[in-house]
C-alpha cells in the first residue's frame, strides 16, 4: 500500500461504506424551572451522586432523556426515516450551581431529530504506517441531497411537535436555532454549524456473499482470504439500521 505496508488480503471494501446517524438539536426555554434544574443545585447533586454510586437509585442514576419517537417525515416513506430524541434539560449550559457563588442556569429542553437512513457514505483509512497514529476518518455526512431534505424536514417536524397543546405549559420560545430561522437555507446553515453524530458508526468491514466484491467478511464473520481471523463488531453490518445499534452489536457478538 501507499504507506509501505505489505498487503495480505487485497479487499476493496476495507474502510469503505462508513455510515453513521447525524442529528441536530432544536431547543426551547422553559417557562418555569423544572425538576432537572432543581436537582442540579450543588448540595442536592452531591447527595444524589452518592445515592446513585452506592445504591443505584435517585436523580443521578438516570439521564434527563430516554424519550424518543420514530416517525416518517413524509407519507411516501415506507418506514420511519427520523428519530426524535428528547432532552429534558438545556443541552449545553446545564451545570451544578449554588447561590450566591454560582447562579442557576436558565432552564430549557430540546429535541434532536436524527437522520435514520442516510444515503451518504464515508471512509476510514490509515494515516501512516505507525499503528499508534490516528486513522483518517472522513464521515462525509450529508453528501447526498436526500439526506439534507430529510434532516431539514426533521427540524420542521420537531417544531410542529413543540407547537402542540401538550407542550404549551412548558415551551417559552425557541432558542436554537430561533424563530427567525425558517427558510431552507437558514435551516441548512444551522445544521452545518451544530450537527453532531449520534455515535452509531458502522459498515467499514461489511458482511456479504462470496460474489460481492465489496464484502470484507463472510456470513460467519471470517475475514476473506485470511485464516483464523474474524471481525466481530458494528463494522460488519452492511447497512445502517433505523435506530440505535447497540442491541445489534450485542447480538452479533453473542452469535460469534
Amino acid at each position: 500500500g501507499r504507506h509501505g505496508i505489505a498487503v495480505k488480503a487485497p479487499l476493496k471494501g476495507v474502510g469503505k461504506n462508513l455510515q453513521d446517524h447525524i442529528s441536530v438539536t432544536v431547543a426551547w426555554r422553559r417557562k418555569e424551572p423544572g425538576p432537572f434544574r432543581k436537582n442540579m443545585r450543588l448540595d442536592r447533586i452531591l447527595w444524589s451522586l452518592g445515592n446513585a454510586y452506592f445504591f443505584g437509585k435517585g436523580f443521578a442514576a438516570d439521564l434527563p432523556g430516554g424519550l424518543m419517537a420514530f416517525l416518517k417525515t413524509g407519507a411516501e416513506a415506507a418506514v420511519p426515516d427520523t428519530q426524535l430524541i428528547f432532552v429534558a434539560g438545556p443541552f449545553m449550559t446545564a451545570a451544578p450551581y449554588l447561590p450566591p457563588f454560582r447562579q442557576p442556569f436558565e432552564d430549557g429542553f430540546g429535541c434532536r431529530p436524527v437522520l435514520l437512513r442516510p444515503e451518504s457514505r464515508g471512509t476510514v483509512s490509515l494515516g501512516s504506517s505507525d499503528p499508534q497514529a490516528p486513522a483518517r476518518i472522513r464521515q462525509n455526512f450529508l453528501a447526498a441531497e436526500k439526506d439534507w431534505r430529510t434532516l431539514r424536514a426533521g427540524v420542521r417536524l420537531v417544531r410542529d411537535v413543540a407547537r402542540q397543546k401538550a407542550l404549551a405549559p412548558f415551551a417559552d420560545g425557541e432558542v436554537g436555532p430561533g424563530a427567525d430561522c425558517t427558510s431552507d437555507a437558514d435551516i441548512d446553515a444551522y445544521i452545518r454549524a451544530t450537527a453532531i453524530t449520534v455515535h452509531h458508526p458502522l459498515g467499514t468491514c461489511r458482511m456479504g456473499a462470496e460474489r460481492d466484491e465489496t464484502a470484507v467478511v463472510d456470513p460467519e464473520l471470517k475475514l476473506r482470504g485470511v485464516d483464523g481471523l474474524r471481525v466481530v463488531d458494528a463494522s460488519v453490518m452492511p447497512d445502517l439500521i433505523g435506530g440505535n445499534i447497540n442491541a445489534c452489536v450485542i447480538m452479533i457478538a453473542e452469535k460469534a
